[in-house]
This record gives C-alpha cells, sequence and structure tokens, in this order.
C-alpha cells in the first residue's frame, strides 16, 4: 500500500464516527404538494431534520392516560421520490410533499 492509499484510508477511519441521515432528503421545510410554500398552514407543514419527519402537531405528543405522561411515537412509511419531495404512504396513503428551500418552519 503506498503513501497515498494509507492516506486516504485513514482519512475514511477519521470519519468513521458520523453517521448518515437515515433518508436521502434535503433538511428543512415541506408542504403538501399543491400548498403554497409563502404561508402554508400548520397542518400542512413537515420538518426533515435528519432524525425524522416532524410536524406542528407532532411535535411534543404525549399519551395522557395514566399517572405519567409518556411520549408517543409514529412510525409511517413513505417513499423518497427525490431529494425534495416525498410521498407518505401510511395511513389514507398517496400524501404527497415537497421541500420548501427558505422556509423556516
Amino acid at each position: 500500500m503506498n503513501a497515498r492509499s494509507m492516506a486516504a484510508c485513514l482519512l475514511l477511519l477519521g470519519t468513521g464516527h458520523a453517521v448518515a441521515d437515515p433518508l436521502p432528503l434535503r433538511h428543512g421545510a415541506y408542504v403538501g404538494v399543491g400548498i403554497d410554500c409563502g404561508n402554508p398552514p400548520n397542518a400542512a407543514l413537515r420538518t426533515y431534520d435528519g432524525r425524522g419527519l416532524g410536524s406542528a402537531k407532532a411535535a411534543d405528543c404525549r399519551d395522557y392516560g395514566g399517572p405519567r405522561p409518556e411520549r408517543a411515537i409514529e412510525r409511517a412509511t413513505i417513499r423518497v421520490d427525490g431529494p425534495d419531495r416525498y410521498t407518505r404512504l401510511t395511513g389514507n396513503g398517496g400524501d404527497r410533499f415537497r421541500s420548501c428551500p427558505g422556509l423556516t418552519p
């Protein structure tokens, strides 16, 4: 192994602590297809932060069925249609979302 190959291997090993995003989507705000990015309603707004998809109504869901509230997690199935769009397949399915660059959730 020559010095250049060794340096490349060490560089790759040095970046091993970085975790790749679980989804190949751009970070930021997403709205339903057909909804204006200028002033979308909260119900139509989703965010992707590299860890998961969220919405205004799901920012802090808790189940109050007992003496201690517990966080609720909803699992959803989506299809990534490109780096800036996806389709939600869970539930009624077919809900399509697109990125809104510059929109701050």
